[in-house]
């Protein structure tokens, strides 16, 4: 048995001998563990133990989705996701970000793997949270100073998407043939004016040009490429599910630069803004409303198993 299983059969031993009836394992930590709480906490009558248990703490693991998908592998090979103890039962449950795993199909099918419908929850959070009041106390400004650009938390998500569409397109790309480069999910728009602003062109065609002479393509086929990807990016836009395509985590930096067009050079607390918008939402979303059965419903399911 390799080290990694063997620290895995110890925290399987932990969780059966620990009064906890549900195991809900979550990605990150700084947003996941507070989101999926309240998910818990808004089930009526729920009468089990849960713990929120985050990748970070399984045994040598930095985090992230492949360190649940490798415990879940685990547990699901020994046929022990739902287990039991001296006539105590055990269950668990794993949510993860979708990303783009739908469609690179590389989802996994089990009623213990829960994936978000969006790209990650932080589209949850600023399309369901009130936009205004966590911005407003995250920036610490009078609400009233934002009214007109925040207050409609689901038209400022949607129009900061498409002015990002030509990023998205490029981020799914460079996905689609499997390129290396400076342009990807994992930072934000490279080719904004500004974060919460329009598309630079100049911008786009350097990182355009830039990226074909790295991979050994000509710029012309590049440019094709991009064409036919912008066209089902639109195609996604118009059927209305651009949170499929748009990284949540984006919103907060683009929020961030909206606040300080906004400001136009007033006091506020800019000093790591965006760092704080996510959590700073998160706090007025309401998770009895409708969007969070996606989570609860499977959750149900499990725990009537036990």
């Amino acid at each position: 048995m390799s080290r990694l299983y063997h620290s895995y059969s110890g925290q399987l031993r932990s969780m059966l001998v620990s009064s906890t009836d549900l195991f809900v394992f979550v990605e990150g930590t700084q947003g996941d563990p507070f989101f999926y709480a309240g998910i818990c906490r808004s089930i009526p009558n729920l009468k089990i133990r849960y713990e929120i248990y985050m990748a970070r703490k399984l045994p040598e693991s930095s985090g992230g989705k492949q360190a649940l998908l490798r415990f879940f592998s685990f547990l699901r090979e020994r046929k022990m996701l739902v287990s039991s103890w001296k006539g105590k039962k055990t269950t668990c449950i794993f949510f993860l970000d979708k990303d783009l795993d739908d469609l690179q199909k590389k989802k996994k099918r089990s009623l213990h793997v829960v994936y978000t419908q969006h790209y990650d929850i932080c589209n949850y959070i600023f399309m369901h949270g009130n936009l205004l009041i966590g911005a407003a106390s995250a920036a610490s400004v009078d609400p009233g100073m934002l009214t007109a650009e925040l207050n409609d938390a689901k038209s400022w998500c949607l129009r900061i998407a498409r002015l990002w569409q030509e990023w998205i397109s490029f981020c799914l790309r460079v996905v689609e043939d499997g390129i290396q480069c400076q342009a990807n999910y994992g930072m934000p728009s490279q080719v904004q004016e500004r974060l919460c602003g329009c598309t630079d062109k100049n911008k786009l065609a350097t990182l355009t040009h830039g990226v074909a002479h790295r991979c050994g393509l000509p710029v012309k086929e590049f440019q094709e490429r991009l064409a036919t990807t912008s066209k089902k990016v639109d195609k996604c836009f118009s059927r209305g599910h651009h949170h499929r395509i748009f990284k949540g985590k984006w919103f907060a930096v683009a929020l961030a630069d909206e606040i300080d067009r906004i400001m136009a050079g007033q006091m506020y607390a800019n000093k790591n803004l965006a760092s704080r918008l996510t959590s700073s939402i998160a706090t007025t979303l309401d998770f009895t409303e409708p969007w969070a059965d996606h989570f609860k419903n499977p959750i149900l399911n499990i725990i009537a198993k036990l």
